[in-house]
């Protein structure tokens, strides 16, 4: 039985978990997942994805604020043979808590490493037209997606690709691999091979403010930037009513047609969502 020891917070994290929990040769002894935050208007305290899965099954749960000296003796006392990474993000892992499992700690990242290292892969190979990506079990060192790969896993980027369709393709593949990978790599953990870290590419993290449409880029680009943005944080632009005063507003989908950006669905500020095709004679959108 190999003592696993795992860390994630997102949604995609969870189909990762839950394959676990199927692989009999693994017990899960801990799940380390982000602390409970305040959010929405009403600033309720939430669960991440992980937390609450982990609560919901019973799965001892630990959630420290940083990777503490505390933390690192909690992670000594599980005794674990491998961790496991899952869209985690910072805190970064020290060297220290990297060696105490005997296979070090693994990481599962959505993109062909040394490619697109970063918090935002996914939209990232989308906006820049990339039609094949992997998903890269790795094995990590003190510096992020920067350890050697344990194993690549090809996959398609659509033509229509969103954010959250990648992430779903991506990890749902991790999953399905996941057992044979790491029952592989466990049995011949030298069998690793270094970036090539000259190939590197990195690219930002996105923001609401980053995510404003530049209509200087040619129109499919700008088509799969507002595919990659959706469902967070989502392209916008400004228009301007009848009366010339400016609005932002978002646009979910789009489509090109004859070089031209034509929107589908949008949402002014302070509006609900509506097709641009009904209210386009009223706004104009400023270029």
């Amino acid at each position: 039985m190999v003592n696993l020891v795992f860390f994630g917070s997102s949604e995609y994290s969870v189909t990762i978990l839950k394959k676990l929990l199927e692989i009999n040769s693994f017990k899960i002894t801990a799940v380390v997942s982000k602390t409970d935050k305040p959010t929405g208007r009403d600033q309720t305290i939430t669960s991440n994805p992980v937390a609450a899965f982990a609560r919901v099954n019973n799965l001892n749960l630990l959630q420290p604020e940083d990777f503490d000296k505390t933390f690192v003796s909690q992670f000594k006392e599980l005794n674990p043979d491998i961790g496991l990474v899952v869209a985690y993000g910072p805190p970064y892992f020290t060297q220290e808590l990297i060696d105490i499992p005997k296979y070090k700690i693994v990481n599962i990242h959505p993109s062909p490493l040394p490619k697109y290292r970063g918090a935002t892969p996914g939209p990232w190979q989308i906006i820049n037209g990339e039609t094949k990506s992997s998903v890269t079990f790795f094995q990590i060192d003190a510096l992020p997606d920067h350890g050697p790969i344990i194993s690549q896993i090809p996959f398609d980027i659509s033509p229509s690709e969103t954010a959250t369709s990648f992430y779903l393709k991506a990890f749902d593949l991790a999953a399905q691999n996941l057992e044979s990978v790491l029952t592989n790599y466990i049995n011949s953990p030298g069998n690793i091979i270094p970036q090539d870290h000259t190939q590197k590419t990195y690219f930002p993290k996105f923001s609401k403010e980053t995510a404003k449409i530049d209509w200087s880029w040619d129109s499919q680009k700008i088509v799969r930037f507002i595919q990659a943005l959706n469902p967070w944080p989502i392209a916008w632009t400004i228009v301007a009513n009848q009366n010339q005063e400016n609005f932002k507003m978002k646009i979910f989908s789009a489509a090109c047609v004859t070089n031209n950006v034509i929107p589908a669905e949008v949402q002014i500020e302070g509006k609900k969502p509506v097709k641009w095709s009904e209210i386009e004679k009223y706004y104009r959108i400023k270029k």
